[in-house]
């Protein structure tokens, strides 16, 4: 168990087929080598993920594409998104190659490929010349670790090399983008939002919203239920000012935005200063997607009776961090 500064460390783990904690902007993730069945393998042994949720394969840059996947009935759109977001946290799904081993796409004939953006993880990618396989280092089904602490705290008895990267500067997972069908779509909505990738592509993807929950997903984030805390989590809408729910024990509250009077809010909920907290100072969209997972993994070690957490507009980036917390609530309803 532990964190360690010499990225020589980790590489050489990955080249022995083991599994290491590596940052990225969006979340840490827990890679391996994704040609190397046994090393992925480990990965799910790790996190003690099902088989069937499948693992996005990092790569160094748009060049590795061609390697992994077949691109020939979309190649269009991917240099357009090749270009506008990568390095960056957009996930595109194509038809793999077979050299993709099938445990890394749980037996369907696409893969999900992305190129992220932190040194760390790129200056690995540059060493090693392999693909990795990277899921959240978390335990499955948990809230996403956006620091290497909450590494620690969640898999530091099962792993041994976290490189800690600072927070993580995104804090949500990647926008999923299929383009291996004959329509672009979001299968996960991410920081890159469907109206910044309709823009580029010149066509308008089609909304996730009407396939995003699924019990037998192609690509992660699909399932009904993620990102759960251990403490009862409730959403509200801060708009209609409703607080009314009753909870035995102690409550903390997570609004987007500061409240202009935490004393005010404090007594219209009955609840004590000290526990209300917020995601931004001016309830910048951005701000609230860094800080979410932080905060929850942060309140629910504390051990509260249950946590409300507001819920954003769902335009822009709130469409992603309203999903987030729905599947997240999803455990609770």
């Amino acid at each position: 168990m532990g964190t360690v500064a010499d990225i020589s460390d980790a590489i050489a783990a990955l080249r022995r087929g083991e599994v290491v904690v590596l940052p990225t902007e969006t979340v840490y993730g827990l890679a391996a080598n994704a040609l190397d069945t046994a090393a992925v393998e480990n990965i799910f042994r790790v996190k003690s993920r099902p088989l069937q949720d499948p693992l996005i394969v990092h790569v160094l840059d748009g060049a590795w594409i061609g390697r992994y996947a077949d691109i020939s009935s979309c190649s269009e759109h991917v240099p357009k998104i090749v270009d506008a977001f990568w390095p960056g946290p957009v996930t595109i799904v194509l038809k793999k190659k077979e050299i993709i081993p099938d445990i890394v796409t749980a037996g369907f004939d696409t893969v999900a490929i992305r190129c992220p953006r932190h040194e760390i993880f790129r200056n690995v990618l540059e060493q090693v010349d392999f693909p990795l396989a990277a899921p959240s280092a978390n335990p499955f089904g948990y809230v996403s670790p956006t620091g290497a602490d909450q590494v620690v705290r969640t898999l530091g008895d099962r792993i041994k090399i976290i490189l800690d990267g600072g927070r993580c500067s995104v804090g949500l997972e990647s926008t999923i983008l299929d383009l291996s069908r004959d329509r672009p779509k979001i299968l996960r909505p991410g920081p890159v939002t469907a109206e910044e990738i309709s823009e580029i592509i010149g066509e308008n993807v089609i909304d996730y919203a009407a396939h995003g929950l699924s019990e037998n997903p192609n690509v992660p984030g699909q399932l009904k239920q993620h990102y759960c805390t251990e403490t009862k989590l409730v959403l509200f809408d801060g708009k209609d000012g409703k607080f009314d729910q009753n909870f035995s024990g102690e409550v903390a509250v997570i609004f987007a935005k500061k409240p202009d009077s935490v004393a005010v809010i404090s007594q219209k909920m009955r609840i004590p200063e000290r526990n209300i907290f917020w995601l931004s100072e001016v309830g910048d969209m951005r701000t609230v997607a860094k800080n979410l997972f932080a905060t929850l993994q942060k309140l629910d070690a504390v051990g509260y009776d249950a946590i409300m957490c507001e819920l954003p507009p769902r335009s822009g980036i709130g469409v992603a961090i309203h999903d987030r917390l729905t599947r997240a609530a999803a455990k609770f309803s």
